[in-house]
């Protein structure tokens, strides 16, 4: 059996939703100290995957901010857990490897930015693109998930990255956020690349005025989310 395929078996284990693969030569347009290479020497994959998040909570909001905080703290330990195992997997077959969380726990959490960007390697890894509210947009669940990453030396199978969104631009969380920090993407945005929402309005409502609880408004309305909650959909390798 070969390295990916392995990896499906274990992302399946874990309860992940979907994984993806690139090489690390696909993020040179990554700000200089974010790229795989300065964060591992040597690497030569990345591996970033997706947990996806009940319904139930997010759909409710703002009612149900407290229950959504309790869904998004369980999500991101399910991640913080899965990174490790996989970067785990790695080493045990003799690559060095490294997991990185959901979180920005040594970024610049002030400014909601990271050492590495999940959402920019998802895209390079197939596994969906930016919607207008700079989220990533996965195709059968939409913005409702948590994304991790493991860098490795290991070489795999890699996907194609995605070229287009499957976000209609239709405004919803534009209005619907509290913060009025996604006006403006007219112009900016790129499904690709996304663009750079207004950071320091988001951080202020979540952190200041929100007392540190997570807002979630944009992933609540957009109209793009699983029709079938029971998927779970881990691809084979491309080999």
């Amino acid at each position: 059996m070969d390295i990916n395929s392995e990896l499906s078996y274990l992302a399946m284990s874990l309860g992940l939703h979907k994984f993806g693969c690139a090489p690390v030569s696909a993020y040179s347009k990554a700000p200089v100290g974010h790229r795989p290479g300065d964060i591992l020497p040597g690497a030569k994959s990345v591996v970033t995957f997706t947990y996806r998040l009940n319904n139930g909570a997010v759909e409710n909001l703002p009612g149900t901010r407290n229950q959504y905080m309790l869904e998004f703290t369980a999500a991101n330990q399910i991640l913080v857990q899965a990174a490790h195992k996989m970067a785990r997997f790695f080493e045990d077959r003799g690559y060095k490897s490294i997991g990185i969380g959901p979180e920005a726990d040594i970024g610049d959490y002030a400014r909601l930015k990271g050492d590495f960007s999940h959402k920019h390697s998802a895209v390079i890894c197939g596994l969906g693109a930016f919607g207008i509210n700079n989220i990533l947009l996965t195709e059968k669940a939409g913005p409702r998930v948590r994304l991790s990453s493991v860098i490795t030396t290991a070489s795999l199978y890699y996907n194609d990255a995605v070229t287009e969104s499957n976000c209609i631009a239709c405004g919803e969380c534009v209005s619907s956020c509290p913060s009025g920090a996604l006006s403006g993407w007219e112009g900016n945005y790129s499904p690709q690349t996304g663009w750079v929402i207004d950071k320091e309005r988001c951080a202020h409502y979540m952190f200041v005025a929100n007392a540190g609880k997570r807002c979630g408004m944009c992933v609540a309305v957009c109209p793009v989310k699983s029709s079938d909650v029971r998927h779970q959909d881990i691809p084979t390798s491309d080999a």
